[in-house]
């Protein structure tokens, strides 16, 4: 026969500051979330038993007010319950938990919207933006009318595997899906971001793919002289797709050798002063003087890679270029991620291979046998309206290489 529990304050010596303890009876025990209650008064602590006493003769008028069906609807509830080892308690605070959610929670499709309408708001970049719409795009297609508090690791997870993209793909895939979940986290629609707990195996660091400098010789003599600039900043600058097809001729300063990058054209949104290595210079002269944008097609960049002998494009591969060769010369990773506008340790994972100074300096001295002949003739003939270059830049930021566009159009 099991020892009934007796309601009663007892004075212990487990803690000085709380003496005063009494046994929670076992049926309150899931009620009060504890065993034992410990009070600094003896006052409280009698209080307390006259509190849970009362609440002990209440349950007990109400089972006995209970109807035959809620009895034998009870009895079967502790019979399912019974292989869970759970209470009933713990089973209508889970559907009570989880009907409160549901009632806050909103459909993905309508996260997606306020998610864009916020991100719209804070003026981030039309790339990002495109980026976001096309991989969330697809995320929203699959759970279009789930509630975001029903979406768990098993799906998203599953979804992102079924993608036929390669593995820094599908990382990218969940990076964007979690930023939107924890979006809709900070704003109460779900309990918890499941995208944070999914892993996705990424490719090796430092496995960066860089170009030889007879390879990019060989590309720049295979380039239309009105897009040389472009390659010759990306490739002898170190600068993204997108902040060099953001460029305008008034943000390179030959008189003191540095290209201005602003904030709103850089992927970390901070304006940074990139030197102007001296054969760079040499790429830049001829074209001193000309006014708007700097001119990009992508259409002749396609064509030149291939004319090159490249049958793809690999993305970033004239920055990465630029920092494998640039970091023995500098001999600082702080100095190279000032002047590539990312970390010491980005530069430490993808830029440090065995190179001499020499061999990197082989790089640097690749300068133009004949000056390219500016073709102003290519370029459009409102170049200089400024309404007019401010859609032709976000229009180039799309369609840079290594860029969502870019990549489609190649693909194509």
């Amino acid at each position: 026969m099991s020892r009934r529990a007796v309601l009663k304050v007892v004075k212990t010596n487990y803690t000085p500051s709380a003496p005063w303890m009494v046994r929670v009876p076992p049926r309150l025990q899931r009620i009060e979330r504890a065993r034992k209650k410990f009070f600094a008064k003896e006052s409280i602590a009698k209080a307390y038993v006259e509190r849970l006493a009362k609440q002990l003769g209440d349950y007990h008028s109400q089972a006995l007010g209970l109807s035959d069906r809620q009895k034998l609807e009870a009895s079967e509830c502790y019979r399912l319950l019974e292989k869970h080892d759970a209470s009933l308690f713990d089973a209508v605070h889970h559907y009570l938990t989880y009907v409160e959610q549901t009632k806050r929670s909103i459909p993905v499709r309508e996260l997606f919207d306020e998610f864009l309408s916020v991100k719209q708001q804070d003026n981030v970049s039309p790339k990002y933006l495109a980026d976001l719409r096309s991989k969330l795009g697809r995320f929203v297609n699959s759970f279009h009318d789930t509630l975001v508090c029903n979406l768990s690791v098993a799906q998203i997870e599953a979804w992102i595997r079924s993608l036929s993209i390669g593995t820094v793909s599908r990382e990218s895939y969940r990076r964007n899906v979690s930023v939107l979940l924890e979006f809709g986290r900070r704003r109460g629609y779900l309990p918890a971001n499941p995208a944070a707990d999914i892993k996705i195996r990424r490719r090796p660091e430092g496995e960066v793919s860089i170009l030889a400098p007879e390879e990019l010789r060989n590309l720049l003599s295979k380039c239309a002289p009105e897009i040389v600039p472009y390659v010759a900043i990306c490739a002898f600058a170190g600068l993204r797709p997108s902040e060099a097809a953001s460029l305008l001729w008034s943000d390179i300063h030959l008189d003191t050798m540095q290209i201005e990058v602003r904030a709103r054209h850089s992927k970390t949104r901070r304006y940074r002063l990139v030197p102007i290595q001296p054969n760079l210079g040499k790429w830049l002269m001829p074209f001193r003087g000309k006014g708007g944008a700097i001119y990009y097609s992508r259409r002749k960049f396609r064509e030149a890679y291939k004319a090159a002998g490249m049958e793809k494009w690999k993305m970033d591969i004239l920055r990465h270029s630029y920092g494998t060769y640039r970091l023995p010369i500098l001999k600082s990773a702080d100095a190279l991620a000032l002047e590539m506008g990312n970390s010491p340790d980005v530069i430490f994972r993808h830029y440090r291979r065995p190179m001499n100074e020499a061999c990197a300096s082989a790089y640097f001295d690749l300068r133009p046998s004949i000056p390219p002949c500016p073709a102003s003739n290519d370029a459009p003939s409102d170049a200089r309206d400024e309404s007019f270059q401010k859609k032709l830049i976000q229009r180039r930021q799309r369609n840079a290489p290594g860029t969502l566009n870019a990549d489609r159009g190649q693909a194509a």
